[in-house]
């Protein structure tokens, strides 16, 4: 049975928001502050390590899930975004031999050359995941499917 006067849509927009916001709106305010600093924590882990959010190349189509789950941080995102690129993009240009597309892979070869690159990237997809569990949670809650 669904929750009593809660959406479902802004337990979830809650939760890509703001990591435990969602839960918070739904009333499980003990679980919402610790989803919270969980997220948070190991978003601040990638950052500290030199993690490197993904952009879209169209040919590896992995980077395409990588980069979503870099968006599933929420406003987060724009943070590690902008520390690795110095600017929002999220796809390489398709002319590869663009000097915008040489530019961003200057970014990416220099974040790479860092020793902890690779953990900080790892940590940043982690967060990543953990809030789209954190989402779907929510969204399991506020439908009724879970108490």
């Amino acid at each position: 049975m669904p929750s009593k006067g809660v959406s479902a849509l802004v337990s979830c927009l809650l939760a890509w928001i703001i990591p435990g916001g969602g839960h918070y709106y739904l009333g499980k305010r003990s679980r919402a502050p610790v989803f919270f600093l969980v997220v948070l924590a190991t978003f601040f882990l990638g950052i500290l390590n030199q993690g490197r959010s993904y952009l879209i190349d169209r040919n590896q189509p992995l980077t395409y899930l990588a980069t979503f789950t870099n968006i599933a941080t929420g406003p987060l995102e724009l943070v590690s975004r902008q520390l690795t690129y110095h600017r929002l993009v999220y796809s390489l240009p398709a002319d590869e031999s663009s000097q915008e597309s040489a530019r961003l892979l200057e970014a990416m070869r220099e974040r790479v050359k860092i020793v902890t690159d690779e953990y900080g990237t790892t940590y940043l997809l982690a967060a990543g995941l953990m809030n789209i569990l954190l989402i779907l949670d929510a969204f399991d809650i506020a439908v009724g499917r879970k108490a």
